[in-house]
């Protein structure tokens, strides 16, 4: 049609107008109303309408008089004489009409608002706060432990961007986290990868940013998206750089990602992560405690302090000037982090202690009291570094760097049997690379069943490692193998008598503490150990080089020795004394662990990191002191 009428024009426009929403309607309301009422009292005007007993009024008064009958016509008793009664009848119908049209539309509009902001695309205008970039089942124990971090802040807030229902987040949060302190949670719905979906959540004022990896099938390809969306969106601006923490689950995908970020990005590789702390904690018992206490919030955290009255100072007496916390390590001007370094070196200009505190007001500088002795070198022979038999049962995408790691500590003829219930062949000759110190083998046959796990012949293994199915059922079906395989070898070692060190890889938290409420065997949780490194990186950029030391084969990693082998046993002695001792052996002590309570949960399974050095302590046979070494000897 090539000519369109007038009704047609003027039906175009007026939809146009109602569709600008609430606010346009209201404007056409007010205007038809104004309208009406000075049409109304220029008619009551000209025709000269009055009740009985009152003179005619002026055209503004008679407007006045219909704009107030639209809005009470209540008083339509009181008017008189026909041809005015009906004039204000039709002006009160009429003012009903709009008034009933004008709640209506502020209902609605009210409605509308309320279901756009449940949408949760609404602007935050916050600073200083937390973003949390996607959703998995990890956000509750990274939020648990900033919660933790937060508890002292006053106007603390995390913010949440993921592609999920608004309400649904918060409903799930309000159910799994209800005490949030002085914290607020704040959820947005959007793509992470969307820049006009990151301007919500104001990242450009945040403190610092947590990219999650996603769940599907390629969520390293996202996370790096999620990258390049918040840093493009702030090249060319005067801003500074934003403090990013990042999930990717391939190693092989670091290089990459690090192109893409640059330095304004931390990552924590989880595979990584996880097999070199399986390795590590299936050589010692308790290592995986240890690892969690350094990881949580809930004990001891990290701090690093410049302190100008130790400059020129041993590394050695800088261990031995803080009554309240553990020395870790120190941090050189250059940005790079030594563990343990060598007892001797001095303390330069600009360089930084780590310490482990249970808050920074317990940081502080204090001399040695009088009467606390001296440190102990007790002999310590080196241990007889014999081949071991190592078990794995089960198989995931971690399996081939655990392999790769475990040939790295173990003496050469050492020998690993992996069994299976999926074949693994194929994933066995391609990813699994060529070893200096281990034999390998492997079949397929169920981990669950008795009398399979029975045929092994448990005896001949020194360490036991058991995966979760990850690439084959989902987490909670995992976690029941595992349960299922890890009761059954506790079961076939107490029949036999046999001490074999036990690790397990649950991935549900709650799992775990199903399995402890017999035994506390070390665990590897891999979610939540990922998500205690991510908020230790959140709080602070700089612990990751201290993780990223302490998980390395080389350099100086958590070891938990003989209390004998540093001080007398049966003897009253204090902290200052294993610590000395410790140093002289080049080592740096962080606590012990008592034998007497491995098995109380109550009481942190013995575990006690960051003890007070003037605190009394009696070692017995079986206790333990946990030190940063290089060596396990």
């Amino acid at each position: 049609m090539s000519h369109f009428t007038l009704r047609a024009k003027l039906r175009y426009r007026w939809d146009n107008l109602m569709s600008r929403g609430p606010a346009a309607m209201i404007a056409v309301l007010v205007a038809c109303t104004t309208f009406g009422v000075l049409l109304a009292g220029a008619v009551i005007t000209w025709l000269g309408l009055h009740s009985e007993g009152r003179d005619p009024a002026s055209l503004p008064e008679n407007a006045w008089s219909a704009l107030m009958r639209t809005l009470d016509p209540s008083g339509l008793s009181s008017d008189t004489g026909w041809p005015n009664r009906l004039v204000m009848l039709a002006i009160a119908v009429i003012g009903i009409f709009i008034l009933s049209a004008l709640i209506s539309i502020m209902s609605s509009g009210l409605q509308v608002k309320i279901d756009e902001l449940r949408k949760g695309r609404s602007l935050v205008v916050e600073r200083n706060h937390v973003i949390i970039l996607g959703w998995s089942a990890k956000i509750f124990t990274i939020l648990s432990e900033l919660l933790l971090s937060n508890h002292s802040r006053l106007d603390a807030c995390i913010v949440i961007l993921a592609e999920r229902d608004k309400v649904a987040m918060e409903d799930e949060l309000r159910l799994k986290l209800p005490k949030r302190g002085r914290t607020r949670i704040v959820c947005r719905a959007g793509n992470p990868t969307d820049p006009h979906d990151l301007d919500i959540v104001s990242p450009q004022t945040s403190k610092a940013i947590v990219v999650m990896a996603p769940d599907g099938a390629n969520p390293d390809a996202e996370t790096v998206k999620t990258i390049l969306a918040l840093t493009n969106r702030r090249r060319g601006k005067k801003q500074k750089p934003y403090h990013i923490v990042a999930e990717l689950r391939d190693s092989a995908n670091l290089k990459l990602a690090k192109l893409v970020g640059k330095d304004e990005v931390e990552y924590v590789t989880a595979d990584d992560l996880v097999a070199r702390l399986t390795v590590q904690a299936c050589r010692q018992l308790g290592l995986s405690l240890v690892y969690t206490e350094l990881m949580d919030f809930g004990g001891g955290e990290m701090y690093f302090r410049e302190e100008p009255k130790l400059t020129g100072e041993r590394y050695a007496d800088c261990i031995m000037s803080y009554p309240h916390c553990a020395v870790v390590g120190l941090q050189h001007t250059d940005g790079k982090v030594r563990v343990n370094p060598e007892k001797d070196y001095r303390l330069q200009s600009g360089d930084k202690i780590v310490v482990l505190a249970e808050d920074d007001s317990s940081i502080r500088i204090g001399r040695r009291p009088e009467g606390t002795g001296v440190g102990l070198v007790r002999e310590a022979f080196p241990p007889d570094r014999r081949p071991e038999k190592i078990l794995l049962l089960g198989w995931n995408d971690k399996a081939p760097i655990i392999i790769r790691e475990l040939d790295r500590y173990m003496v050469k003829g050492s020998s690993l049997t992996v069994v299976s219930t999926y074949d693994v062949s194929k994933a066995f000759d391609e990813e699994v690379p060529l070893l200096n110190n281990l034999t390998t083998d492997y079949w397929t046959s169920s981990t669950s069943d008795r009398t399979i796990l029975d045929g092994l012949d448990l005896t001949q293994y020194h360490h036991a490692l058991v995966l979760a199915y990850s690439n084959h059922l989902d987490q909670q079906e995992c976690d029941s193998q595992t349960l299922m395989t890890l009761l059954n070898l506790r079961d076939i070692c107490d029949d036999e008598n046999h001490r074999c060190s036990l690790l397990s890889e649950m991935l549900d938290i709650r799992n775990r503490e199903l399995a402890q409420v017999t035994r506390a065997d070390d665990f590897v949780v891999s979610d939540r150990l990922v998500s205690l490194v991510l908020s230790q990186v959140t709080e602070n950029k700089d612990i990751m080089r201290i993780f990223d030391d302490l998980f390395h084969h080389e350099g100086s990693e958590p070891f938990l020795k003989p209390a004998q082998h540093y001080v007398p046993l049966g003897t009253p002695v204090n902290f200052y004394q294993v610590a000395e001792s410790a140093i002289l052996k080049n080592e740096t002590a962080l606590g012990y662990r008592l034998k007497s309570l491995h098995y109380d949960p109550d009481d942190h399974y013995g575990l006690r990191l960051n003890p007070l050095k003037s605190e009394t302590i009696r070692f017995s046979e079986g206790d333990q002191v946990i030190v940063l070494a290089e060596t396990d000897v």
